[in-house]
């Protein structure tokens, strides 16, 4: 069994530095730790490759049970470290669900009024008030069936309970709360020649241990493609939705998480709407199969209403599509989907 120790908070509230501070700590002792967070696309991705940390995507499938979720922990680790943003949403309550035991982040400025400052901050993304009764009541749900401990980040000095300073420091890490699983995934491993570009999911560098990534220098990286002696070519996601790539590799396959690089693939981006029935999409997260419908039309869910659950950047278009060489992923498709569906070859 290894402990797992998950880190719940709004976002934008110091968990990635605590997350990192975590990491630190456990691997000065020797102790070989995972980072994980649910499905966010290219978000923070970058944050941990620039530490050098082992970082994995949880699906939204890992929230069905207890097996399930060790099904998608990567074995050969003694700490897992999880991050949960948007906590006490229909996808953040459901993730912990699967928890006893998880620490809460709390901003120093937050402390003593976390209803009204979390109420605030919902109203300036999305004006809707049932949106704030479903997080007040899953925090206070959790609070009376969970052990849940504060954690605090920003303080100005050390609390006598595990803390994060101003200065990124972490205090008394070893009164942070865990929960006990069996990891069980494993993955292939490859020794074919993968070059990558851009954002895309860590699992990738497990399986394809020589990969070269170009970070985000699609220059030096188009030159790559151009020479083409290379088996799998990665394109992942950046920010900018204007990028176009002047060339497609051939003879080669290619994985691309950004398919607007090659037009015409340029549907718009779709707007957040907001539905008011968030208790349905949690039961059918919970209790439905995955890719079954998580609430009707014009939910602010209906991103996410694909066969693997993933958030859509283009909601009108297919998850995957395979087209002359290239595997377009419209959202963050996992190389495990990606191998299960024959389009990844080891």
């Amino acid at each position: 069994m290894s402990e797992v120790y998950v880190m719940a908070s709004y976002c934008d509230q110091g968990k990635i530095a605590l997350l990192l501070a975590l990491e630190r700590y456990y691997r000065a002792q020797g102790k070989k730790v995972a980072c994980l967070q649910r499905i966010k696309g290219q978000s923070d991705v970058g944050l941990y490759l620039k530490e050098g940390c082992y970082q994995y995507s949880l699906p939204l499938e890992a929230v069905k049970s207890r097996s399930a979720l060790e099904r998608w922990l990567p074995r050969g680790f003694d700490v897992y470290i999880i991050g949960i943003s948007t906590a006490y949403s229909p996808i953040g309550a459901a993730y912990l669900d699967l928890f006893s035991n998880y620490n809460e982040i709390i901003p120093y400025d937050w402390l003593g009024k976390w209803t009204e400052c979390v109420s605030n901050l919902i109203r300036s993304y999305a004006p809707d008030p049932d949106i704030i009764t479903f997080w007040e009541e899953a925090r206070n749900r959790n609070l009376q069936e969970k052990n849940v401990l504060e954690v605090v980040t920003g303080v100005p000095e050390p609390l006598d309970s595990p803390c994060l300073d101003e200065k990124r420091v972490l205090h008394l890490p070893e009164a942070l709360v865990f929960d006990t699983f069996e990891p069980r995934m494993t993955l292939p491993q490859s020794n074919r020649n993968a070059i990558a570009v851009g954002a895309f999911p860590g699992e990738f560098w497990d399986v394809f241990p020589a990969l070269r990534w170009y970070g985000y220098d699609y220059v030096r990286f188009i030159q790559r493609l151009e020479e083409e002696n290379y088996d799998l070519a990665i394109i992942g996601e950046c920010s900018n939705r204007s990028l176009r790539l002047p060339i497609k590799p051939k003879g080669a396959s290619v994985i691309c998480y950004q398919p607007s690089v090659y037009p015409p693939y340029n549907q718009p981006e779709t707007e957040f709407q907001s539905g008011r029935n968030f208790r349905r999409v949690y039961e059918n997260i919970r209790k439905k199969p995955v890719g079954a419908p998580l609430a009707g039309n014009g939910f602010s869910y209906r991103n996410n209403q694909n066969r693997f659950w993933l958030y859509q950047a283009y909601p009108g278009a297919d998850i995957v599509r395979h087209e002359d060489d290239v595997v377009y992923c419209n959202g963050w498709v996992l190389p495990q989907y990606l191998m299960r569906d024959g389009l990844l070859e080891v």
